[in-house]
C-alpha cells in the first residue's frame, strides 16, 4: 500500500511540473496579454513541483536500495527540497549569497552520502552478527538438545493448560498430588527454551541488534507454529508478569499479521490449535499420580 501511495505522489508530482512547464510557455510564446500576476509566480511552481519530484523519485530509489535508512530518510528528503527551493530563490533574488549557496548544498550531500554509508555499514554488521547467532544456533549442542526434546512430545500436540499452569505455579493446591514423568517434563522445558530463544530475537530486533528481514526468513514458519504449541504456557507466564514473552506476540504481529495468543487470549476455545498432549484421560492420571498411589498404599495391607 506504501509503495502505490508514493507512485501516486511521484505521477502528481510529475504531472504538475509538466503542466506548469506547458503554462509557462504557452504564456512566454503563444499568449502576449499582460497577466495579472507575475511570472515569477509560475517559475517557483516550476521549480517546487521539479523539487518534489526529484525528492520523491530519489526517496524511492534510496528506500528500495538501502532499507535501513527509511527512519530518517524523511528529514533529510525535506532538507534537500529545502535546499533546491532555497537555491532558486537564491539565485534569482540574491545572487550575491551564490558563494553561501554552494557551500551549503555541498555540505548537506556530503552529509547525506556520509549518512548513507554509515547506514549502509551498520547494516551489514547487524547481518553479519545476526547470521553468526543463527549459525551458533544450528552448531549449540544445548539448542539443539533443548529443541529435541521439546519435538519428542510437542512436534505438532499443545501443551495442555493445566500443565502450562503447573509449570509457572507448582505449589498450587489443585496439584498437590500431580506426577509429571520426565520425559515430559523436559519437553515442557525444552519448549520454555524455544520461547526464550524467540523472545531474545524479538528484543534484539526492537533494539536493532538483529536483522529483521534475514531473521524473518528463517523463523517466521517456525515462530507460528512455536506460539500455536506454547499458547498456554505464554498465557499463564503473563499472568505473573505482563511482559513475559511479550516480544513473541509482537514478532507474531510484525511477521505474520497476528498474534494467535493476542486474538484469542479471552477465548481458547476459538483457537485450532491442534491436539493436546497428553490426551484428557492421560493428563488425569497424571494430575492424580500421587493420590492415587497414596490410595494403593492404604489398600496394601503389608503397610498396616
Amino acid at each position: 500500500m506504501e509503495k502505490y501511495f508514493n507512485n501516486f505522489k511521484i505521477g502528481a508530482s510529475f504531472t504538475a511540473f509538466i503542466l506548469s512547464i506547458i503554462f509557462r510557455l504557452s504564456f512566454t510564446y503563444l499568449i502576449t496579454d499582460p497577466l495579472p500576476f507575475s511570472m515569477g509566480i509560475v517559475d517557483a511552481i516550476i521549480v517546487a513541483a521539479g523539487a518534489t519530484l526529484f525528492v520523491l523519485s530519489a526517496y524511492e530509489f534510496i528506500h528500495i536500495r538501502f532499507p535501513d535508512t527509511a527512519e530518517m530518510l524523511p528529514l533529510f528528503a525535506a532538507i534537500v527540497w529545502t535546499v533546491i527551493v532555497s537555491s532558486y530563490i537564491i539565485l534569482r533574488y540574491q545572487p550575491n549569497y551564490q558563494s553561501s549557496l554552494s557551500i551549503l548544498v555541498t555540505a548537506v550531500f556530503v552529509g547525506m552520502g556520509w549518512w548513507i554509508q554509515a547506514i549502509s555499514t551498520a547494516a551489514n554488521a547487524r547481518r553479519t552478527h545476526t547470521l553468526n547467532i543463527i549459525m551458533a544456533s544450528r552448531t549449540s549442542s544445548e539448542y539443539q538438545e533443548q529443541t529435541r526434546k521439546s519435538a519428542k512430545h510437542y512436534r505438532a500436540n499443545v501443551v495442555p493448560p493445566e500443565l502450562a499452569e503447573w509449570r509457572f505455579s507448582p505449589n498450587k493446591e489443585e496439584f498437590r498430588y500431580i506426577d509429571v514423568p520426565d520425559d515430559l517434563n523436559d519437553s515442557i522445558n525444552g519448549s520454555v527454551y524455544v520461547l526464550n530463544y524467540f523472545e531474545f530475537l524479538a528484543q534484539g530486533i526492537k533494539c536493532r541488534d538483529l536483522d529483521e528481514k534475514l531473521l524473518k526468513e528463517c523463523f517466521s514458519g517456525i515462530l507460528k507454529g512455536v506460539e500455536r504449541r506454547c499458547f498456554y504456557i505464554i498465557i499463564e507466564a503473563q499472568k505473573g508478569d505482563p511482559a513475559c514473552f511479550e516480544g513473541i506476540i509482537f514478532l507474531s504481529k510484525r511477521w505474520n499479521n497476528e498474534s494467535i495468543v493476542e486474538r484469542y487470549r479471552s477465548n481458547p476455545d476459538g483457537a485450532a490449535l491442534g491436539p493436546f498432549y497428553p490426551a484428557s484421560e492421560a493428563l488425569q492420571k497424571i494430575l492424580q499420580a500421587k493420590k492415587r498411589g497414596d490410595c494403593e498404599d492404604n489398600d496394601n495391607p503389608e503397610h498396616s
